[in-house]
């Protein structure tokens, strides 16, 4: 026999299916509240969602975690379920071996998208660097690392074109390439250029 409390809490199904908490909060009639309840949970359990991201990436349940970093699965559990400011740099150190995966945090105030696309270019031109030093080794490595230069720039020079294709009114940057050949092959032609 239902009591009056337990035919409450019972809502009738509405046929309509989810694929996210988002979705959900914005499909139903949820309370500002709850919203920013969800909200905080999510901004203070980052960390942890990614561990378990991570381990399932990689093909692994919480038992196998456990076996290959030395820990049982209960303690796998109450780790992926933590908040963030529970977890240390040696439990992560071990999830990023585990799954052979890399992790990068990032404390601080967060960088908007004119700071974080410098701060990668930045990065970038530093492993660009390195790379042209590698290539000082032998032909065979320079031309490795010529043609990826090669590829890098074009694929580059594509996003910054599918990008400002996206601005309002699509004033896009143009690509255009041409294989000219090494330098001391290079001859000169009145072809016009191929446009991306």
């Amino acid at each position: 026999m239902n009591t009056e409390r337990e035919k409450k809490t019972h809502l009738p199904l509405t046929g309509r299916r989810y694929n996210s908490v988002d979705e959900f909060l914005a499909g139903e009639a949820v309370s500002a509240d709850v919203r920013s309840a969800v909200s905080k949970l999510d901004k203070e359990t980052a960390v942890a969602d990614n561990l378990v991201n991570a381990r399932r990436e990689a093909g692994l349940t919480q038992q196998q975690m456990a076996d290959k970093i030395g820990r049982t699965q209960g303690a796998i559990s109450k780790l992926e379920s933590s908040s963030d400011n529970e977890i240390t740099l040696e439990e992560l150190a071990a999830y990023a071996k585990a799954t052979g995966q890399n992790f990068a945090i990032m404390i601080g105030k967060p960088m908007n998208h004119i700071e974080s696309v410098k701060y990668h270019a930045f990065g970038i031109k530093d492993h660009l660097s390195k790379l042209a030093k590698e290539a000082h080794r032998n032909e065979e490595v320079e031309q490795a690392v010529q043609a990826f230069f090669g590829e890098a720039f074009f694929n580059i020079l594509t996003i910054l074109s599918k990008c400002s294709d996206e601005m309002p009114n699509g004033n896009g940057i143009q690509v255009r390439m041409k294989n000219v050949g090494r330098p001391n092959q290079i001859k000169h032609t009145s072809e016009p250029m191929v446009t991306a």
